[in-house]
């Protein structure tokens, strides 16, 4: 009787080990089920496509404004850098538009409102080692002074001669976090011609990740 209820004590013994090891190497379809949440959610329609860029384009067309010579904010002419009187006290944004650059002190306020619209290679590429970082006449456009920002009022403005028709866009491609969009522009009175551009989903917003001007 004793070695008959060992045997059966080592056979329990035996069988409990072998399912839990099993058991073990089942999958739990909680933690290695992908999460795709995050991919489809910045998956657009055509039609948020739209949407994206109507409210897009306008702020990028105004950061260009803001790099395309000095109209973008008030200056006190009478306060100005040290032996550089070109470069005048930034005090306010000069009218309205889509960016708000009212609060604009300095030029890292300057960089989080173009980052706000551009991704941050692309303001680089496109603004920052243009405008900020060249020494040439006329430039860096702004400068930091003890503590606040100046623009330098001898490099003016050049207007804008293109328009975006965004109900031309269509989407041309997606991967990943990029989209590739097409749509048509003018230039003044010349018939449309057509532009491709792209926008990156960064940070839970999507940014403009290719100039606007080719």
């Amino acid at each position: 009787m004793k070695r008959i209820t060992g045997t059966l004590c080592l056979f329990l013994a035996i069988t409990a080990f072998v399912v839990g090891c099993e058991s073990s190497n089942v999958s739990n379809p909680e933690i290695t089920q992908p999460n795709t949440q995050a991919s489809d959610s910045v998956k657009l329609t055509e039609s948020e496509v739209k949407d994206t860029l109507t409210g897009l384009i306008p702020k990028a067309v105004d950061i260009y404004g803001i790099f395309n010579g000095n109209g973008a904010f008030k200056s006190d002419p009478k306060k100005t850098i040290p032996g550089e009187e070109d470069y005048c006290l930034v005090i306010g944004q000069n009218g309205t538009s889509p960016v708000d650059i009212d609060n604009v002190k300095s030029i890292a306020d300057l960089k989080k409102v173009v980052e706000d619209v551009f991704t941050k290679d692309m303001a680089g590429e496109l603004f920052y080692r243009r405008y900020l970082e060249t020494e040439d006449i006329g430039l860096p456009l702004y400068k930091d002074y003890e503590g606040q920002l100046y623009v330098n009022t001898r490099n003016g403005g050049h207007g804008w001669a293109e328009k975006f028709l965004i109900d031309t866009a269509k989407l041309k491609e997606q991967k990943d976090h990029v989209v590739e969009i097409e749509l048509d522009k003018t230039t003044m009175d010349f018939p449309p011609e057509k532009l491709t551009i792209s926008i990156a989903y960064v940070n839970d917003k999507w940014l403009m990740a290719s100039p606007l001007v080719q």
